[in-house]
């Protein structure tokens, strides 16, 4: 295909598929003045530093919600203090190898310290900026990107930059991106593809913006022999739309951008959101909010009531006025007396902020309140925690699946790419891995089977006293496996089967031989005994 025709191409594909995104855009334009004024930038476009982001905010309950639910999603899933993933195969066999568990666990570490915990590559922060989205609008957008000189890299975009199509699955394969750059920062990242008219411009303004969109969607020869230059599954084009340029042409191996969505109506692409859920509650709060203050202000600062004559100066209300009226006139200034009460619009406002907390799901992030249950113990506080994370299943599953997983697998096959990582056993040659999610919520999903496993211990426990026997029904080593698999435990502080036997055989030799030597002092202590009590009866014969 001709350049001139790959940009129109583009160019007419992302006008109709903003042409599809538009009714979106007023819901969420409402979302992001109520709950997510940072972002509020879909169908009104302000200036950068506008203070006017905020004039319709009366009450703070519906961002700092959203905020909550941001830094707990990130804590439960992806939190930097601990790992929230493992590298697997579908063979359980073959996981428990010990140089297959081993490499497993080196190549897990391997991406915590190098890619997801480490400052340069930016996900944590990122990664909060994407769950903000997901509780203002449904969708976020995050680019996994390695950049040559600089590595993995990850950037949350703006909804309303985003352009979004799924494949015959549902999933998400195909985003266009619009976007502004100055020509300085044009020439840096693409150089001397950059059309000279635009650099002369940047010099007389160097403010100057120009629009660009990335495309990035299935090659047309994905599937078949490539015959694109790039030889890539998706392809990337970046346009320059004013000049009508194609500023870059490559692609990705992987679908670079994760979309994942909060929940999602048949038959519609982008999220819904709790924002969407809440969006009446938050209304209603706010212009109930705005009514009390103006309440309280004028039980505070009520309106005067002023006779409409014997006044020359206008009414002094400032701490230490004075105000003159006629001598022996009964004339007074006095408040108006109002019937407002704050005191029951608070109520009916405590009550929609409570059912906004719900929707935000405030309440499953929070410990159980224990001035309520003061005799509730620390196991009691535990399971019911671990019973509200379980609770949230359905909306981490789809969380998993369109966005830590594919984020998960990109990474490690840049990594392994570009041989950052260790080599893998032979065994594992063309196999695919699997992840197993470790995090506090995933864990609190698997407690259900330990605490199975658990529960029947407890209540075979009086048999097992009454009849020892009754263990050899059960395998007790497969059933400690199935625990540290569970909890995720390092595989160094396991043993291996064969080593597990070997330390048996060496402990059982050791007290076979204790208790031949005990056997052996035995004897040779009764025979030292039969040997005195003679000595000492051929010794009394004597004396007789």
């Amino acid at each position: 295909m001709a350049v001139g025709d790959l940009v129109t191409k583009i160019i007419s594909k992302q006008e109709s598929l903003k042409s599809f995104r538009t009714p979106w855009e007023n819901l969420w334009q409402d979302c992001a003045e109520y709950v997510n004024p940072n972002r509020g930038d879909f169908s009104t476009i302000r200036y950068r530093g506008d203070t006017s982001r905020y004039e319709k905010i009366y009450d703070t309950t519906a961002p700092l919600a959203n905020e909550q639910l941001a830094s707990g999603l990130h804590g439960f899933l992806t939190s930097p203090a601990q790992r929230w993933f493992a590298l697997k195969t579908f063979d359980d066999k073959i996981n428990r190898d010990y140089a297959v568990k081993t490499w497993l666990d080196e190549t897990t570490n391997i991406l915590y310290d190098r890619v997801f915990n480490i400052p340069e590559t930016n996900f944590n922060s990122q990664a909060h900026e994407l769950y903000l989205d997901l509780g203002s609008f449904g969708t976020g957008v995050m680019m996994v990107q390695d950049i040559p000189g600089s590595g993995i890299t990850f950037r949350t975009y703006h909804l309303a930059d985003c352009f979004i199509q799924e494949n015959d699955l549902g999933f998400v394969d195909t985003l266009y991106r619009k976007y502004k750059r100055t020509g300085r920062q044009l020439l840096e990242r693409f150089g001397k593809a950059v059309p000279e008219s635009v650099v002369k411009i940047s010099q007389k303004d160097p403010y100057r913006e120009f629009e660009v969109i990335h495309a990035v969607e299935p090659s047309e020869t994905y599937g078949e022999p490539m015959k694109s230059p790039t030889k890539k599954n998706f392809k990337s084009c970046y346009i320059l739309i004013e000049e009508k340029a194609l500023l870059e042409e490559g692609g990705f191996d992987e679908f670079p951008y994760m979309v994942p969505r909060w929940q999602k109506v048949a038959g519609e692409i982008y999220g819904r959101s709790p924002s969407m859920t809440s969006l009446p509650d938050i209304k209603m709060v706010n212009q109930m909010m705005k009514t009390i203050i103006k309440a309280a202000q004028k039980m505070t600062d009520p309106p005067l009531l002023v006779p409409d004559d014997g006044f020359i100066l206008p009414v002094r209300t400032v701490p230490g006025g004075l105000n003159f009226y006629r001598a022996g006139t009964q004339d007074r200034i006095e408040p108006l007396e109002t019937k407002g009460r704050p005191d029951i619009g608070l109520e009916m406002v405590n009550n929609r902020r409570e059912h906004i907390m719900a929707a935000f799901h405030v309440d499953w992030m929070k410990m159980p309140d224990q001035k309520n249950s003061p005799n509730m113990t620390a196991t009691e506080v535990v399971a019911r925690q671990e019973e509200k994370m379980r609770l949230m299943g359905p909306m981490i599953g789809r969380l998993q699946v369109e966005f830590l997983g594919p984020l998960i697998d990109r990474v490690f096959r840049i990594m392994s790419r570009k041989k950052l990582l260790p080599q893998a056993p032979g065994i594992l040659e063309g196999m695919e891995m699997k992840i197993d999610y470790t995090s506090p919520i995933a864990r609190a999903q698997k407690s259900s089977q330990m605490f199975t496993v658990s529960r029947l211990f407890e209540s075979l426990a009086p048999l097992f006293q009454v009849k020892p026997e009754l263990l050899d029904n059960m395998n007790t080593d497969e059933t400690f496996r199935y625990f540290h698999h569970l909890l995720d435990a390092p595989p160094q502080i396991m043993n291996e089967k064969e080593e597990v036997e070997q330390v048996r055989k060496e402990r059982q030799e050791q007290q076979q031989a204790q208790m031949e030597a005990e056997q052996a002092n035995q004897e040779s202590q009764a025979a030292k005994n039969v040997a005195e009590a003679g000595k000492a009866n051929r010794e009394g014969q004597s004396i007789g």
